[in-house]
């Protein structure tokens, strides 16, 4: 899970590094290409048929709009936002989905994980300081990006049907596809890559790829008790990568604010393995 989180943030940072000389749409056409590539020889490996059948299913309607709002937030703040604000914001999503699946799910949340999911939004609130004289309105982004992931994990719940994380990923390849062909037609066309931007658009599909298949290893061989919290190493890894490599400036409030948000993900995390156990 850690070199996962890993790649996962080194995938960020060539996405945020490519964007900075080719159009956006440009570079998430080439993210989804290459990586519609790689999932389709995962299921040819696997034995699995692409179906397309369950595109019409409206749990997986509902988890592919989710998914669209999660990758154009995703894309358009790595494009504005600094890293370690992206890092810190998407931590966000367990406590969000926490807070969904009792809205949306009909499931029960007590006052210790209420209390939690209130902590944790103050938490975000630190982050983003949508008061502060220094507020930069494009943090939204990436807060709506979270709000795409909480929308594609609680969807992903209610698919019924017994389709694989391969197939649904290979799904969400095509919208990458079409996501960033509009964006190409709003911004004016594409670029030609000189040799650098080609080996930057490899290397974010190559990390793109092993951070899916690292994270789907260890959720598969490990207890998910275990493996978990080590999702919140993607904080410490975003942070890193924007202070040391891109030059970023952490305040105390944003370090506060990310303290509290894995804090109030990790204890509602414990609650449910209690109560489950």
């Amino acid at each position: 899970m850690i070199i996962a989180m890993g790649c996962l943030t080194l995938t960020d940072l060539l996405i945020k590094v490519a964007s900075q000389t080719l159009p956006i749409g440009q570079v998430m056409i080439s993210y989804g290409v290459g990586s519609l590539i790689v999932f389709w020889a995962l299921l040819r490996i696997k034995g699995e048929s692409i179906r397309l059948s369950p595109l019409s299913n409206p749990s997986v309607i509902f988890r592919n709009i989710g998914d669209l709002i999660a990758m154009n937030g995703m894309f358009l703040a790595l494009v504005y936002v600094p890293l370690s604000t992206i890092g810190a914001v998407i931590q966000t999503v367990p406590i969000l989905v926490t807070a969904a699946a009792a809205l949306f799910l009909g499931e029960r949340v007590g006052m210790r994980r209420a209390s939690a999911i209130f902590v944790g939004f103050l938490g975000a609130l630190l982050i983003i300081q949508p008061g502060a004289a220094s507020f930069d309105i494009t943090a939204i982004l990436a807060l709506i990006a979270a709000i795409g992931m909480v929308l594609r994990d609680i969807a992903t719940k209610l698919v019924r049907e017994n389709l694989s994380t391969l197939l649904l990923t290979f799904y969400s390849c095509f919208l990458f596809i079409i996501s960033g062909g509009v964006l190409l037609i709003i911004n004016g066309g594409a670029s030609v890559p000189v040799m650098d931007n080609s080996v930057t658009i490899a290397a974010m599909i190559v990390t793109g790829s092993l951070g899916f298949f690292f994270m789907t290893e260890a959720v598969r061989l490990g207890e998910m008790s275990v493996v978990s919290p080590f999702r919140y190493t993607r904080l410490l890894f975003s942070m890193a990568a924007g202070i040391l490599i891109l030059g970023e400036q952490v305040n105390a409030s944003m370090i506060i604010g990310s303290a509290l948000t894995i804090l109030s993900g990790l204890y509602i995390w414990r609650r449910e393995i209690v109560m489950q156990s």
